[in-house]
């Protein structure tokens, strides 16, 4: 993506006059990631410039901290009219139903992050970045957003292409799905790192630690209860009891070598995902992202299972590296997904209003023709009556 040197403080923003603004914002766990970027006219083909970024700390227990360093950066950047548009990729669970404004663009109450429970993260930016331009606004999930924007990439290239899954795997596990060229919500949104798993072969893992909260099956078989990097760390941390070793960190997973068994147990639980996706959703593409997916091999396995647990039900391509592929992001999947989520704000914004425009041109034309054809009606039929009245008259002098 083309970047741009990011101006002074000194520089007034009437110079941003003229051009297409967008707000971009990645809600993340540990870093609120925040940018402004300068929209191309053809906004889809080609990508946006990125004039101003920063990084907001959000991993202490202060959201209203972290959200007013946001509105600070937007504030300082705002153009004299306000941005053309604003795209928010955050943590969930989120609201994202606009009709449902008791939730809309709040942290639902199941979120794992006590402190974010029923915060507003929508409203605030939102405020700070309005001004007298129309702004457009689209908020999605960090997995939603990441799949949006690959799946706008992969149909570029096959327009074919009606569906994508998203499957990030790092301290938890998220799933974002395009479904008809959409992302889906339903009654929230994608929940699909918490669905259930078939187990390997004796395993005697009981789950993770943070799945006797409010996790489904108390964490126990499911995606994130056994492929996550805190799953995947207690479960050597378990290995190595009988061995008297301290508490570990989630940084050991990097000096594990690739043949190691614990990438065996990932690779089942993301196969078991790829293929319960397969099945329920009959999906064309499958992206997988995030920190554990960078293990060398691991995708490989994964490929390999998933072929396996499919049990030949669903003819799959012969080459998986097409089907089950990895992000072409990495570690900014999540940001790259709120920059689509700005964009296409904007772009269906206009598209609408180039509707508006021809329905009001179309109303009226009608409203025009009725009016020239009620006069040009009125003209005839007043003809037609002096004519037999004209009639009449010569007759009675006939007569």
């Amino acid at each position: 993506m083309a970047e741009a040197a990011a101006k002074t403080s000194e520089d007034t923003n009437d110079e941003d006059d003229g051009k297409i603004l967008i707000a971009i914002v990645e809600g993340g766990g540990t870093s609120f990631r925040v940018a402004v970027a300068e929209l191309q006219r053809k906004i889809v083909e080609i990508p946006p410039i990125i004039l101003h970024r920063s990084s907001i700390d959000s991993s202490h227990d202060d959201p209203t901290k972290t959200l007013t360093e946001c509105v600070s950066f937007f504030t300082k950047h705002k153009p004299s009219g306000g941005y053309h548009a604003l795209g928010v990729a955050t943590f969930g669970p989120v609201g994202l139903n606009s009709f449902q404004k008791e939730e809309y663009g709040r942290i639902l109450k199941g979120s794992p992050k006590q402190a974010w429970r029923n915060v507003n993260i929508l409203q605030p930016i939102a405020d700070a970045c309005r001004g007298t331009t129309p702004m457009a606004i689209r908020i999605e999930t960090d997995v939603n957003a990441p799949a949006l924007s690959e799946y706008q990439n992969a149909h570029r290239l096959d327009k074919s292409l009606t569906s994508l899954a998203y499957i990030t795997v790092g301290t938890g596990v998220g799933v974002g799905l395009v479904i008809n060229r959409k992302c889906v919500h339903g009654r929230m949104h994608p929940e699909g790192g918490h669905v259930a798993v078939q187990p390997l072969t004796g395993d005697t893992y009981k789950g993770y630690s943070w799945g006797t909260g409010h996790s489904p099956y108390g964490g126990k078989h499911t995606v994130e209860g056994i492929a996550s990097s805190v799953a995947l760390t207690e479960r050597l941390q378990q290995l190595q009891q009988n061995e008297g070793a301290k508490e570990l960190s989630r940084n050991v997973l990097s000096t594990l070598p690739d043949e190691h068994e614990v990438w065996d147990h990932a690779a089942n639980a993301i196969a078991n995902l790829s293929v319960t996706l397969i099945l329920t959703t009959s999906i064309e593409r499958i992206v997988l992202g995030g920190g554990v997916l960078k293990r060398s091999g691991l995708i490989e396995k994964v490929r390999t299972q998933t072929v396996k647990l499919i049990n030949g039900y669903v003819e799959l391509p012969k080459d998986l590296s097409t089907y089950i592929t990895l992000s072409q992001y990495g570690d900014d999947a999540g940001f790259m997904g709120a920059v689509t989520l700005a964009q296409r704000a904007y772009q269906e914004s206009q598209e609408q209003e180039s509707i508006e425009e021809k329905d009001t041109e179309s109303s009226s034309s009608s409203s025009s023709a009725a009016f020239y054809g009620g006069v040009i009606h009125g003209i005839v039929v007043g003809a037609m009556v002096a004519i037999g009245v004209m009639s009449r008259m010569g007759q009675r002098r006939k007569s």
